[in-house]
């Protein structure tokens, strides 16, 4: 099952799920597909326009599929096919694609189109299967818009009796992300306000370390990352930015925890579309037989942010999204492969701030269900 796996957050893909693997040639097929719903008792849309008052299939539906192949005892190829809502469009793009090389047990070497590992879940974030909710808490993953980097990283592993130790540095760039613009920062770009609108951006000379420490069902994690940061809508050129995390999850004796803290450091102009920022959450879940319940309590913050235009090079501050959110879920497994789930949240705006809708909705109930599965 992925629950006895998940905390191996530097594997790739295929250790992480128990899907069936098709042979053709020396050529691993694996896919995994998520089908959810929305719907929200607001009339104020999500910031990303997906969560309405109007059922909505946008926001988590999504299907993949990975593609391996064995060069050789040493070398292996890895790619990931991924069809989802982007920018109110579905789209199928190729997210991430890397060659390793395994010089030995401890050492492997990868480079191409790499998962950003930045979080808990990074590996496997768009497998809905492998994690307890419908959608990973926003007030901890919307705070890094980077979701892969072209470039290398090293894989590190050690082993000190029951205790397995991850050490995974990175280097490299981001030049095809794109961000959701601030509603507060649409003037600047000629639109208007209540607007659903990207800009591209690109992140250079960036580098990292992500480290873990798994024992028997406890994983702690930690990584640290800086990089340049350019907005060419915005006149951004090379400001820095920092993004920092720890995090930890219990799978044992039916007790299931995640907890994880992030924060986001940006300097310069950048700081007008990517204000500082930090997010926690903690999970709490016990499993009965094929059902997990579980309550989650999250909260989005300001993390220090300026406010002189001087700071901000001589142009007006970001401001800082605010929320917090309890979120009641429910996970029935269907047999191998397959898991139904439904949340509740409520979300509240910090007074005077829209949290991560368009506009202060004052408080927001989401109702959510999906099935993922995994083959």
């Amino acid at each position: 099952m992925v629950k006895n796996k998940v905390h191996l957050v530097y594997a790739g893909l295929l250790t992480a799920l128990p899907g069936i693997a098709f042979a053709l040639d020396g050529v691993e097929l694996d896919g995994f597909l998520t089908v959810g719903a929305t719907l929200s008792d607001a009339n104020i849309d999500s910031q990303d326009g997906f969560v309405t008052d109007n059922l909505g299939f946008e926001k988590d539906t999504r299907v993949g599929l990975q593609i391996s192949a064995e060069v050789n005892e040493q070398i292996n190829l890895t790619a990931q096919l991924l069809g989802r809502a982007r920018e109110n469009n579905y789209n199928a793009f190729f997210d991430w694609g890397f060659v390793d090389y395994r010089f030995n047990d401890n050492f492997t070497l990868r480079a191409g189109k790499l998962k950003f590992p930045t979080f808990l879940i990074s590996d496997y974030y768009e497998v809905g299967y492998a994690y307890p909710w419908i959608r990973p808490p926003e007030e901890v993953y919307v705070n890094n818009p980077i979701s892969t980097l072209s470039g290398v990283d090293l894989l590190s592993r050690y082993s000190f009796q029951e205790v397995e130790l991850l050490v995974q540095p990175y280097v490299g760039t981001s030049t095809g992300a794109s961000a959701l613009i601030p509603q507060e920062s649409l003037a600047g770009a000629g639109l208007p306000a209540g607007t659903v609108a990207f800009t591209d951006f690109q992140a250079e000379n960036l580098m990292g370390i992500n480290t873990s420490l798994t024992w028997e069902k406890v994983t702690v994690r930690a990584g640290y990352l800086q990089t340049d940061v350019s907005v060419d809508a915005f006149a951004v050129t090379e400001d820095k930015a920092q993004f920092s995390s720890v995090g930890a999850t219990v799978d044992w004796n039916n007790v299931v925890v995640y907890s994880e803290y992030a924060k986001r450091d940006v300097d310069g102009k950048a700081n007008s579309a990517f204000p500082n920022q930090e997010g926690w959450y903690t999970t709490f879940g016990y499993r009965f037989g094929q059902f997990l319940p579980h309550l989650t309590y999250a909260k989005l913050d300001d993390a220090d942010n300026p406010t002189a235009p001087a700071s901000c090079g001589g142009v007006t501050c970001g401001t800082p999204l605010q929320q917090d959110s309890v979120t009641a879920g429910l996970r029935v497994e269907l047999g191998d492969g397959a898991a139904l789930k439904m949340e509740v949240q409520n979300v509240d705006p910090e007074t005077g701030t829209r949290g991560l809708f368009i506009s202060d909705p004052g408080d927001a109930n989401i109702y959510s269900l999906a099935i993922d599965v995994v083959f």
